[in-house]
């Protein structure tokens, strides 16, 4: 019975904490009218972003969830009303810092709202996915708050620096590419963000045993999940599209193959797990 309760109490809790996280969005992001871009105005380049956004704040409020619980309904439903709190803040500050660090020059907000560009909001979606997952790693471990925050900041600029990197290494002008609402790069870009995450909240998570060997096992595990996650492209490239690349598909046509795009974002997704299952 006692289960049940708690099950009813926490899905009620998820709706309050995303009705909360909306009033958070909003003002964070003055220009977004959110009623009006979801229902009047049908943009689906809002909604994608906004969604997965809230599947952010859902993500993070497992972290006490799978934990051992108490046996204390009131005190496991207040441990997870703050972890979806704070889960809302730090999405919204996170998101605008990559926003403007990996997207200067593009208005990007203004692509999802005035230009309803699809690729945008997929590209946006992807950035919240991949932060929640940080704060899953960074925040669900027993070494204090100091070191929480710590890592989640050291997490924020690995993503950062391996998304700079990947986009060097694809040689993809990102600004150009959504700016055209190229949804094949956009797919491609919102995989690897998330599998990028997914590999960083192995790296951020775990005990904290001292600085020195935080740091270094932090690194250790980040840069060998994120050498790995890149060469997944070429393998992508070799085995599973013969005879052709990605870049000649989501870049090189003049209709962009969102297909390909699409199956190269989920097979990052696939090889994220199994970097995470084994390192």
């Amino acid at each position: 019975m006692t289960s049940g309760v708690q099950v009813v109490v926490t899905v009620l809790l998820g709706f309050v904490l995303c009705w909360v996280g909306k009033r958070a969005y909003g003002l964070f992001h003055p220009r977004a009218r959110m009623d009006v871009e979801l229902t009047a105005k049908d943009n689906l380049a809002f909604a994608v972003p906004l969604g997965a956004y809230y599947l952010g704040i859902l993500i993070v409020m497992g972290a006490p969830l799978s934990g051992r619980s108490r046996g204390d309904l009131l005190h496991d439903s207040l441990s997870v009303a703050g972890w979806g709190l704070l889960a809302v803040v730090l999405l919204n500050l996170a998101s605008l810092v990559h926003h403007k660090i990996l997207f200067r020059g593009l208005d990007l907000q203004g692509e999802i709202l005035e230009r309803r560009n699809l690729a945008a909001g997929i590209v946006a979606g992807g950035f919240h996915i991949a932060n929640a997952l940080l704060i899953l790693g960074a925040l669900g471990d027993e070494g204090g708050l100091l070191p929480a925050a710590v890592f989640w900041l050291y997490a924020q600029a690995m993503l950062t620096l391996a998304a700079a990197v990947y986009l060097h290494l694809a040689h993809e002008n990102l600004g150009a590419e959504i700016r055209r609402g190229n949804q094949a790069v956009a797919l491609s870009l919102a995989g690897v963000l998330v599998a990028m995450g997914n590999v960083l909240r192995l790296a951020v998570s775990g005990s904290f045993d001292g600085w020195a060997a935080g740091f270094a096992a932090t690194t250790g595990y980040a840069l060998a999940g994120l050498a790995i996650l890149f060469a997944a492209r070429c393998l992508f490239d070799w085995l599973l599209l013969p005879g052709v690349t990605i870049r000649q598909e989501i870049l090189d046509q003049e209709v962009p193959n969102t297909g390909v795009g699409f199956l190269e974002a989920l097979f990052y997704l696939g090889t994220s797990f199994l970097i995470v299952w084994t390192l």
